[in-house]
């Protein structure tokens, strides 16, 4: 079943124009599904890129029973380029190169605050509108050695590895 929902989601990308990003967040185990993660898009020096979007729109992949982030995610300007576990955006780009990233600010991270005490952090991931073959990556949390939550989100164009969920993945992790 999510193998064929991830088909779809790659499916639905081919069709897209070639400036055009899907940032995939599968559904996660739990809780973790309601942990919110914002989109920071950055330009290669690193300045924001946020006016570089030329389009923004969700689609949701589950049956969100009890998501109090949707509305959140959705109306407010604050939250704007904010998803959650089982979710795909859409983002449409002007022609360049940028740098992808997730983070999820402290307040925000519901019961699993106390993991880090401080704001979760991806790796960037840097997108080439002009490359042609990709346009779809992947959103997922990341794990400690014995493979529990640690804090952390991953960016990357390889499916993350699913059982009753995403797998979070094990990285070397950095101080961000």
């Amino acid at each position: 079943m999510v193998k064929r929902r991830v088909l779809l989601v790659l499916l639905f990308a081919c069709l897209l124009p070639l400036s055009a990003l899907e940032i995939y967040r599968p559904e996660n185990r739990g809780d973790m599904n309601d942990v919110p993660c914002l989109i920071r898009v950055t330009d290669m020096e690193g300045n924001d890129a946020w006016d570089c979007i030329t389009a923004l729109s969700y689609s949701w992949h589950y049956d969100i029973h009890t998501n109090l982030w949707q509305e959140k995610c959705l109306c407010h300007a604050y939250w704007k380029g904010c998803f959650t576990g089982g979710c795909v955006v859409h983002l449409g780009l002007k022609s360049g190169k940028y740098r992808i990233s997730v983070y999820t600010p402290k307040d925000s991270q519901m019961d699993y605050t106390r993991l880090t005490g401080e704001d979760w952090q991806s790796n960037e991931f840097v997108y080439d509108t002009e490359r042609k073959e990709l346009k779809v990556i992947f959103v997922s949390p990341t794990a400690d050695d014995s493979g529990f939550y640690d804090g952390g989100w991953h960016v990357d164009h390889i499916a993350p590895a699913y059982y009753r969920g995403t797998k979070p993945g094990i990285y070397a992790r950095s101080k961000f």
